[in-house]
């Protein structure tokens, strides 16, 4: 094998190529390359996050939703609870209305019994007087009418 000057400007040639060739076509397309896995690469991560994001925002609406409906059972225990005491004011006030009113009633109808017996007392003196005028035949007043007697049967 021979050195000549033509070996050595092919050398030349080739390395020329190369270096330009790298220069045209290899470094742009490395670069496009590198955008191109760098694109992918962000992508991906931005992917991730918005997964991420997509997981917590979930959780938070989970959460969120469940303290609402905490809170409207609280609010419907709370009236339930207003509801029942209020019934329970409004029963016992007219429990005790009604119990007024029977007391009351209990009281009239003891002094207007109170009065019909007393009523009657004096009848039964006219009433006996009356009988005895019927059996014998002439009016006479009864003598030692005993209204204790008479108390004891009405009051008893």
């Amino acid at each position: 094998m021979e050195f000549n000057g033509t070996f050595f400007a092919t050398i030349i040639t080739f390395v020329v190529f190369v270096f330009l060739m790298n220069k045209i076509l290899y470094s742009p397309i490395l670069n496009i390359m590198e955008e191109r896995r760098k694109f992918v690469s962000d992508n991906y991560q931005s992917a991730k996050d918005n997964d991420a994001k997509i997981v917590a925002i979930s959780d938070e609406k989970e959460s969120l939703l469940n303290n609402a409906k905490d809170t409207a059972k609280d609010k419907y225990n709370e009236k339930i609870e207003d509801y029942k005491s209020k019934r329970a004011d409004i029963v016992s006030e007219a429990q005790n209305s009604t119990k007024e009113d029977v007391e009351k009633s209990e009281i009239e109808l003891s002094n207007l019994s109170n009065e019909v017996k007393e009523g009657l007392k004096g009848s039964m003196t006219d009433l006996a007087n009356d009988i005895v005028e019927k059996v014998i035949g002439y009016r006479s007043e009864v003598q030692g009418f005993d209204n204790s007697k008479v108390d004891e049967i009405l009051y008893h």
